[in-house]
């Protein structure tokens, strides 16, 4: 498994306002997205196709010497983004959306799968699978997963088991999270699947109760107004 943590001053700066108790809806998602948009071009520049293109801009028809060549992101490329939801589901539309426009939109689709910690008073106790929407082969797809929270990372291994299991073998996963603990990292290197990870923080570790510390407090729960 590859990693990379992007601990930018901005990255952090932004996760520092976002776990703040007074920072509530719309300034939320609004966070949540910019944090996602910023980690969008390096996640990509790493990990989509690239070719060489002559291009031909708008000066080519009165001087042949407006024509250059350069490196952009090969259009033909099969793309998978994954929905978990319900913390997933506007990073991974923003990211549906970006893709669609550099890529061949053809080529792009986007999953919904519904995946729930099942929590005790003890602490996480597995991952419920309760239901997917999802479109078919991924065989030699590039298969997207963004998501804010990397605690255990039993909720990754399910989707990604679900998607070996079922719709075939994926060129690589690309996981993105905000916030991830050591415990998350260990549970996805052992995922016999050629995986990439990116966050923008590598917290301390897990509660009792299996949740981030320091963290940010429930990110899905606060996207979606629905915290107690």
């Amino acid at each position: 498994m590859k990693k990379q943590i992007l601990s930018t001053t901005y990255n952090l700066s932004l996760l520092a306002r976002l776990g703040l108790p007074e920072v509530v809806q719309p300034e939320v998602s609004k966070i949540v997205d910019e944090l996602f948009a910023n980690m969008f071009q390096t996640v990509i520049d790493n990990e989509l196709e690239t070719e060489i293109r002559t291009v031909k801009t708008r000066i080519y028809a009165q001087d042949k010497r407006g024509a250059f060549k350069t490196k952009i992101f090969k259009k033909k490329q099969k793309i998978v983004v994954a929905d978990i939801i319900r913390g997933g589901m506007t990073p991974s539309h923003q990211y549906f959306l970006k893709l669609s426009y550099l890529l061949d939109p053809k080529l792009i689709r986007q999953d919904h799968i519904m995946a729930q910690r099942i929590e005790t008073k003890e602490g996480v106790n597995g991952t419920s699978l309760m239901a997917s929407k999802i479109d078919g082969s991924i065989n030699g797809a590039i298969v997207i997963i963004p998501d804010p929270m990397g605690a255990t990372g039993g909720s990754i291994a399910e989707v990604i088991d679900h998607y070996q299991k079922n719709f075939g073998k994926a060129k690589k996963y690309v996981v993105i999270n905000l916030v991830i603990t050591p415990q998350y990292i260990k549970r996805l290197s052992k995922i016999k699947a050629p995986i990439s990870l990116y966050a923008a923080r590598l917290d301390k570790g897990l509660t009792k109760t299996d949740f981030i510390w320091p963290g940010l407090g429930g990110v899905g729960e606060m996207i979606n107004n629905t915290k107690k």
